[in-house]
């Protein structure tokens, strides 16, 4: 497999050495075509001087024949073996005493016609030239040997054979040197790159001076070793909390229940004991569905089957499930649905896992006497479901990034129990793959407001944003 390097090398190479084929083609074919035309105004000028010597002689009324002028013209001027004329029924006016070379006899010489025949073994330019000499109609016949344009053509064509292969070893040389001069910003970034580990993520790539692609590709890498080294910092921070709190978990529940088989204890201690251990399975139980969530999220999208879903239904089953946790915390909770049913399109499972995640928030933020709020309606003309609760609300700055993964405000009182930062991560990426809005209201010690607004109609539109936060899970 070829080098980037080599690739960029073979392909300046191939460009020159086309434009240099070109560029000898092109000027091959115009130095023949000058070559050709300055011919041919030889000729031209021959057949003037000719015309113009007959024309003298018949005005001064010389006594020679027509054919000792052309005898005298032939004598005195250049090539002029090359100088012959047929009468009209094809024989040979001039010369006389020989016969003339095999040319062509052309009907279309009113004009001057140029063509290339082989006379003695070397090409020759001829003219051919319709007219009438002592009012005879004749063909007028001037030749000009092409030896010395030959000659001049062959050793421009040597000199182009000679010159194409030094120029495409010198433009092969010279794009490797340029490639190699343009890939080092990616060597060192490759070489900076492969320093790069879990442990360094704060490590940066080095942005080259050049305003180019490649440091535009390096900002976008840096932008993502950001992103990544943060993404890493929390879950790390998450894995060390969710591993103490576990622990902490068991640990709790195997002293308790230690400490109950080491003696006799009553029955209130005894359900007091077991009452302690079903809280700790509880937030050990939290922790860890937080965590299967976060691994399973990956495969949500083949596993999920949508279908209808009424809202009623919904927000009935999912208050009666925390009702008694509810109840336990003194928490008042109640729900409002609308006369006529609202149906979405969801996956029942999920959405009830979003309802959950919203309850149970809810009362882990609501204080003692509390009231806790679930309603059924349209928001405009998207089904809505909203959860409102009395609790201790929320600033601007946690507002901001409540939704964030592993993000966790210390807004609690005593009473409650500690979060892992993925609830409402969950369920604003359950809200996306659904289509919905997720967005929350608060006011600090006033309590908070949950809407999730559905799409209107039944179609369910996926965003694509929705499916790359889950893959980011």
């Amino acid at each position: 497999m070829l080098s980037v390097r080599a690739k960029l090398a073979l392909l300046y190479s191939l460009v020159m050495f086309t434009g240099l084929v070109l560029f000898g083609m092109l000027t091959y074919g115009l130095l023949h075509y000058e070559l050709i035309q300055g011919k041919q105004t030889h000729l031209d000028g021959r057949e003037a001087r000719l015309i113009s010597l007959l024309q003298t002689n018949e005005a001064s009324r010389t006594q020679a024949s027509i054919i000792e002028q052309l005898k005298n013209y032939a004598l005195v001027t250049h090539e002029g073996n090359l100088f012959h004329i047929r009468n009209a029924d094809g024989s040979w006016m001039f010369p006389t005493d020989q016969p003339g070379p095999d040319l062509p006899q052309s009907e279309g010489c009113e004009h001057p016609t140029y063509g290339t025949v082989i006379l003695q073994g070397g090409p020759v330019l001829v003219l051919c030239h319709a007219m009438l000499l002592k009012g005879q109609p004749v063909r007028l016949y001037i030749g000009g040997v092409l030896d010395e344009e030959a000659i001049i053509l062959s050793r421009y064509r040597n000199a182009l054979f000679l010159l194409l292969p030094a120029l495409l070893i010198v433009a092969s040389v010279s794009g490797y040197l340029l490639s190699r001069h343009a890939l080092k910003p990616v060597d060192r970034i490759t070489r900076a790159a492969l320093e790069i580990g879990v442990g360094n993520l704060s490590s940066r790539l080095p942005v080259p001076t050049a305003r180019d692609e490649v440091q535009n590709l390096v900002i976008a890498w840096n932008q993502l070793l950001a992103r990544l080294e943060a993404a890493v910092l929390r879950l790390s921070r998450f894995s060390a909390d969710a591993s103490h709190d576990i622990r902490t978990s068991i640990t709790v529940m195997l002293a308790t229940a230690q400490l109950s088989l080491i003696r006799p204890r009553e029955e209130d201690e005894y359900r007091h004991d077991l009452e302690k251990i079903v809280t700790e399975c509880r937030t050990a139980t939290t922790l860890l569905d937080a965590l299967l969530t976060l691994a399973q999220s990956d495969n949500f999208i083949n596993e999920v089957q949508f279908k209808r879903v009424d809202l009623s239904e919904l927000v009935v089953s999912g208050c009666r499930r925390v009702e008694d946790l509810a109840e336990s915390c003194s928490i008042y909770l109640d729900w409002q649905l609308p006369e006529q049913s609202i149906s979405v399109n969801g996956d029942e499972v999920l959405l009830q896992r979003l309802l959950g995640i919203l309850l149970d928030n809810a009362i882990r933020y609501t204080p003692q006497h509390g009231e806790i709020r679930v309603e059924v309606s349209w928001g405009g003309m998207r089904p809505r479901v909203t959860v409102r609760d009395t609790g201790v609300g929320m600033p601007e700055s946690v507002r901001a990034h409540v939704f964030d993964r592993f993000y966790q405000a210390d807004l609690r009182e005593g009473k409650s129990r500690a979060g892992n930062g993925l609830g409402l991560s969950i369920g604003r990426w359950i809200a996306d793959a659904h289509g919905a809005d997720l967005a929350v209201e608060s006011t600090p010690l006033q309590g908070s407001t949950f809407h999730i607004d559905f799409p209107e109609g039944d179609e369910l539109h996926v965003s694509s944003e929705a499916i790359a936060e889950l893959s980011q899970f």
